[in-house]
């Protein structure tokens, strides 16, 4: 039987948010303790001058504690604490048996079911080569994951390319080297798993540097889906979700039921993915396999802002203009001055709902020579001025289009 509180739990959480899992997984703290609460939590980032525990009496202030995010100078006084603790994602180093961390409840990502989802998800693409790239300093949890995807890609009789092990001296430069070396040397088109967003925005960018085009020579698959870096990738990166806000609930879940002393065995909850986003890094649409398209494309992205016209992009591709217009018609379905407009569009989009720019300077920096023609044709395609667009994005409810 559940033990009555007497008061509100105060509990600890232990996680740096830097990154989109850590907040993720806080977000799951929330939402249980939103549903389930109150609880008065004290949030440890690992930033520098916040209030952080480094004692065991300290601890005992505290009716539990979740640890997302091991902070190396709160080790021994967690391991000596006797309040409830839960683990989220510990390294295999405080699973095993001796280890003062095994004996507490803990959630544990399920590196088989990422694995596996990148892998179906790139064998119903139709790729028949396959690599992954584990992360520089080759944790458990990377190892994993890349024996995972092999093991599944071998199910299915095709070959993977493990990238070999790196050594630990922490040089980047001799690392990016290598990592250059190993790229440019696998059979192409390849499909390409990465440990981690960062790692697979490191490979994107290594590809560029060897004149390996993404995703026709390499389609490139991130794991954690973390906006700001899949966003900020060129091509921007697919990425698996996983479902990290589980996570973060289970490990509430299970810290409440120690609190209350409904359970004093130790629980052990994986949890697996959401799902995969597709981003331009695995979408091999019609315009990237058209070499003018594909150029033609690059250079209005690039200009979109500066006073181009078409002309400017014939002289680019160094075609004549009849072929230019037919071969990125055939490929994108669309003139070269639609998606010059379509661009500049979607750059007038962004900067009306994250900035507070005036729409006159809007209208120079997306390439318009009048902001009365830019008026008329945002109403024409949207439906709405540009202020009533504005005014609907910031607000939070949101243009149907």
């Amino acid at each position: 039987m559940a033990r009555m509180l007497k008061r509100i739990p105060h509990v600890m959480v232990v996680q740096e948010t830097s990154v989109q899992p850590g907040r993720d997984k806080l977000q799951g703290i929330f939402n249980y303790v939103h549903l389930y609460g109150p609880w008065h939590v004290h949030l440890v980032q690992g930033r520098a001058g916040e209030n952080r525990p480094t004692s065991a009496a300290e601890l005992k202030d505290y009716d539990g504690i979740i640890v997302g995010q091991m902070m190396l100078d709160m080790e021994d006084a967690l391991k000596r604490t006797r309040q409830p603790i839960v683990l989220m994602d510990p390294l295999d180093d405080a699973l095993k048996p001796g280890s003062p961390f095994a004996r507490f409840s803990c959630t544990l990502d399920d590196s088989e079911r990422v694995s596996e989802a990148g892998a179906d998800y790139f064998l119903a693409s139709g790729y028949k080569q396959f690599a992954y790239v584990g992360e520089a300093l080759n944790r458990n949890w990377s190892v994993h994951r890349g024996e995972c995807f092999c093991r599944r890609i071998g199910a299915a009789g095709l070959p993977c390319h493990l990238y070999p092990v790196p050594d630990t001296s922490g040089d980047w430069k001799e690392e990016e080297k290598r990592l250059f070396r190993w790229l440019t040397e696998l059979p192409k088109p390849i499909a390409l798993l990465a440990a981690m967003d960062t790692r697979a925005h490191q490979v994107i960018d290594l590809c560029a540097e060897a004149g390996l085009r993404v995703p026709q020579d390499v389609a490139v698959l991130g794991i954690d889906d973390d906006e700001l870096i899949c966003n900020s990738s060129l091509p921007t990166l697919s990425s698996i979700r996983r479902d990290t806000k589980a996570c973060g609930f289970l490990a509430a879940r299970m810290l409440d039921r120690l609190m209350r002393r409904e359970t004093r065995k130790k629980e052990v909850i994986r949890y697996g993915v959401r799902e995969v986003v597709t981003r331009d890094s695995t979408r091999a649409d019609a315009a990237m396999t058209d070499s003018i398209a594909s150029r033609a494309r690059e250079f209005i992205r690039i200009n979109a802002g500066a006073d181009i016209g078409v002309p400017d992009v014939v002289r680019h591709l160094n075609v004549s203009r009849r072929l230019a217009e037919m071969r990125f018609r055939a490929a994108c379905g669309l003139s070269l001055l639609e998606e010059i407009q379509n661009i500049r569009l979607e750059r007038v989009e962004k900067l009306l709902a994250g900035t507070d720019l005036p729409l006159r300077e809007i209208c120079a920096r997306c390439g318009f020579r009048t902001d009365v023609h830019l008026r008329r044709i945002f109403k024409s395609r949207f439906g709405v001025s540009m202020r009533d667009y504005r005014k609907a994005n910031k607000d939070g409810s949101g243009i149907r289009r």
